[in-house]
């Protein structure tokens, strides 16, 4: 199942090497792939965006010709995947985005913004109530659908 969302985030990805020269149908088409249709995303700064949200910024990245590179696909949960991206707009900024998805049926579920700044994540002894941690958040919302899914690929046993 990672497999299948991992070429279908590879695929997306690629969308996005700065030239913008992909078809709104095709870039939904790809999109379509990779987001489930109740896809929620959850930034560093708290706000939660629906599916349609996502697509708006998205779609607004690959108008102004941003270049995403692939860093890292982790496995780190039995649904869970640690993705780190690198941005690059325009050939001058550059910026690290990190998520931690929980996917189910080979698409994205939901998705939570990690912030890996040192100001939060910085830990001291007198600041133990103010300790912010990374929030990789693998809760599955039911274990029901998870044994649905098995049997369903060749590759469970």
């Amino acid at each position: 199942m990672s497999y299948q969302f991992e070429l279908a985030l590879r695929q997306y990805i690629a969308a996005f090497d700065g030239t913008n020269n992909i078809t709104p149908a095709e870039f939904q088409t790809r999109f379509d792939n990779l987001y489930h249709k109740d896809f929620t995303f959850l930034s560093k700064d708290g706000k939660t965006l629906t599916r349609e949200e996502v697509y708006k910024r998205e779609a607004s990245k690959l108008a102004n010709g941003t270049k995403v590179t692939l860093i890292h696909f982790r496995k780190i949960g039995l649904d869970c995947i640690d993705i780190k991206l690198g941005l690059v707009n325009g050939g001058e900024e550059h910026a690290v985005a990190r998520f931690v998805t929980t996917i189910t049926a080979k698409q994205a579920v939901t998705s939570k913004e990690i912030d890996e700044s040192p100001e939060a994540n910085f830990w001291s002894p007198e600041l133990t109530t103010k300790l912010m941690v990374i929030g990789a958040d693998c809760k599955s919302k039911s274990v029901v659908y998870k044994w649905k899914e098995f049997g369903t690929f060749q590759t469970n046993m």
